[in-house]
């Protein structure tokens, strides 16, 4: 209200010298407004006063009728007109009778809303029209030429001065010669206080703000000094009601006490507790201390329950209708440990693994041991394979800042299986590692998303595998969204196999293709070499590229095209190429896309004309 007192003695003293104001700080219901607004006098003296900024409140009781309409013209900017017709709407209609004293309140309001924009010389004539069922007052606005930004003197006090991101949102002031806008004026100052919060700058003030305008001679000028004061650093940092160890939980921090306070550090340690998968919720309580320039942070962990279950049932084409359970222990001790496992049955295939999880003090978000055992049996008479097999592994990951997780360890697995007509026994132990890197965004349904996978197996009878083979096999994907209604797909798959005893080699080893997620217009698994028989027996290399196209035709649903091309065979060779193409329909359910596809084979080798049906539920990539 100092403002205010300022104003009311400023106006009184320009009336006792004889002066009358050119502009008075205006005071928009809805338009971005700055801080101070300037009264600018026939003295052509600038000055500068606080302004405020008022929103006109909606009321409950009946509207009074108006006796005439009003119509406003001569304004050809939108941004003007549906300023001027905000203001005019929270006028009172009960003063809207077409008298000298609605014209000087109408008047009011068109120039406090042009002048939000930097019009501070607007004409307006009026013309009183016998229309039906009521008069219309006609406003004919000449918005004149705008203020125009002569100089601004932005003055930056205290610790932030060396700060980079301080000098950043400097070179957002507007240049001389630009339309002088409060709402650019509002907005640069709220974004020096936004960022000195983000910062730690939390004694920061304003000294003197000003928006001085001239309208005489069209000239405006921003004042402002920002103090920003010295920045707060963490002080203490503690952990309350966590079952984890302490140490294990410093060291997923990171940042440490004496530290220059940043919010994003919060909100980024918020979220590598959380995925640890150890706590139920994760909060951080601040606490500032203003003699020290200290931010205690409270760590509230409230652990998650021991155990967890997740029931899934579904139907894909290839698979038939199946169902998943899965039984999780997030954590098993004070270092974190973890028990998770995951039963999968349909027709089929069923498969059982348990995997025991160990993070390590260095970095337990980043590195950790895997430890996995597994049962899978199939019985499939489409892909000619019956198999069973016990599987183990020993894995290191190491997830890196950028994305990249990086994986090494060694495999066992001892496979009883009949493929084709030849059935055999086969005991492998093999090194292996894996480099992957998978970004999304968008949830379920991603309106961006890329992935690389790149895995080696090698095999040797020098530690005890029965078959000697090296296996190579890389993957990417990449969808993107254009323009809202345009979405892009595209997959790859290349795998290779060296061995010279390939009928040991069990059937999950081996290469086919064919269905939902590799080449459709074929059945699952049905591109392979084949035996005299007819039967399948699986190749030694793979290659499958998938091209895609959606749109989407109403929220939420997509019409989708598609050509697949690829290959398992003994060799790569054009000669083996299969190609499908068709159309389908996805949805994009909260649980992610729901798939319906139908295609058909394309110039096929063996003159299929085929037509394959897929439904899917799951990730695209």
């Amino acid at each position: 209200m100092k403002s205010v007192t300022r104003l009311t003695g400023l106006l009184a003293a320009f009336w006792a010298f004889g002066f009358s104001p050119a502009a008075q700080a205006d005071e928009p219901p809805a338009a971005a407004q700055s801080e101070e607004q300037t009264e600018a006098a026939a003295t052509d003296e600038p000055s500068a006063v606080d302004s405020e900024q008022d929103s006109a409140e909606p009321t409950q009781e009946p509207k009074p009728e108006a006796k005439v309409n009003v119509r406003v013209q001569g304004i050809t900017q939108d941004k003007l007109s549906n300023n001027v017709n905000l203001y005019i709407d929270t006028m009172d209609k009960s003063e809207f009778d077409g008298s000298e004293r609605h014209q000087h309140l109408l008047s009011e309001n068109i120039d406090k809303a042009l002048r939000v924009f930097g019009y501070y010389n607007s004409q307006i004539s009026y013309q009183l029209k016998q229309t039906s069922p009521k008069p219309t007052l006609i406003a004919t606005v000449d918005v004149g030429e705008p203020v125009k930004i002569e100089a601004t003197d932005i003055e930056l006090t205290g610790a932030a001065l060396k700060d980079e991101a301080f000098q950043k949102l400097s070179k957002k002031v507007p240049e001389k010669g630009a339309i002088l806008e409060h709402e650019a004026y509002d907005d640069y100052k709220s974004s020096l206080e936004k960022l000195a919060q983000q910062r730690g700058y939390f004694d920061a003030e304003f000294p003197v703000h000003q928006l001085q305008v001239m309208p005489s001679t069209n000239q405006g000028w921003w004042h402002m000094v920002f103090n920003s004061g010295e920045r707060y650093r963490y002080g203490d940092i503690r952990f309350q009601h966590a079952q984890i160890r302490e140490d294990y939980l410093r060291n997923i921090l990171k940042i440490k006490s004496g530290d220059a306070y940043l919010i994003n550090d919060i909100s980024e340690m918020t979220s590598d507790y959380s995925s640890s998968n150890w706590f139920q919720s994760v909060m951080v309580k601040p606490t500032l201390h203003e003699d020290s320039k200290l931010v205690d942070l409270d760590v509230l962990m409230y652990p998650k329950k021991k155990n967890s279950m997740e029931l899934g049932v579904g139907y894909a084409t290839d698979s038939g209708p199946h169902a998943q359970i899965g039984w999780t222990r997030p954590w098993i001790n004070s270092r974190g440990h973890s028990l998770r496992s995951n039963l999968y049955v349909s027709s089929p295939k069923q498969t059982f693994e348990a995997t025991y999880k160990m993070p390590l003090l260095e970095n337990p978000l980043n590195y950790y041991y895997e430890y996995s055992l597994g049962f899978e049996k199939e019985d499939d008479s489409d892909t000619d394979t019956q198999s069973t097999a016990a599987t183990a592994a020993a894995l290191r990951y190491w997830n890196h800042p950028t994305g990249w997780q990086y994986s090494a360890g060694v495999r066992a697995r001892y496979d009883k299986f009949t493929q084709a007509d030849f059935s055999e026994k086969t005991w492998l132990l093999y090194p292996t590692a894996t480099i992957s890197r998978s970004r999304i965004s968008g949830g379920s349904f991603p309106d961006r998303a890329d992935t690389l996978s790149l895995t080696v197996d090698f095999g040797r009878k020098l530690w005890t595998s029965d078959v000697d083979f090296y296996r190579i096999r890389a993957t990417a994907g990449w969808i993107k969204r254009f323009a809202h209604n345009h979405r892009f797909l595209t997959r790859a798959d290349i795998g290779y196999l060296h061995t010279s005893d390939f009928k040991r080699m069990p059937p999950a080893l081996r290469f086919f293709a064919g269905g939902d997620r590799s080449v459709r217009g074929y059945g699952y698994k049905k591109i392979s070499p084949k035996d005299k028989n007819g039967k399948l027996l699986g190749a030694s290399r793979l290659a499958t590229t998938t091209l895609e196209y959606q749109y989407q035709v109403v929220d939420g649903w997509w019409w989708a095209s598609f050509f697949d091309a690829g290959l398992a065979a003994d060799k790569f060779t054009s000669d083996e190429l299969r190609y499908g193409a068709g159309m389908g329909v996805r949805w994009a359910s909260p649980v992610g896309a729901i798939k319906l596809d139908i295609a058909t084979p394309v110039r096929d080798k063996d003159d299929s004309k085929n037509i394959q049906f897929y439904i899917g539920l799951g990730t695209e990539l």
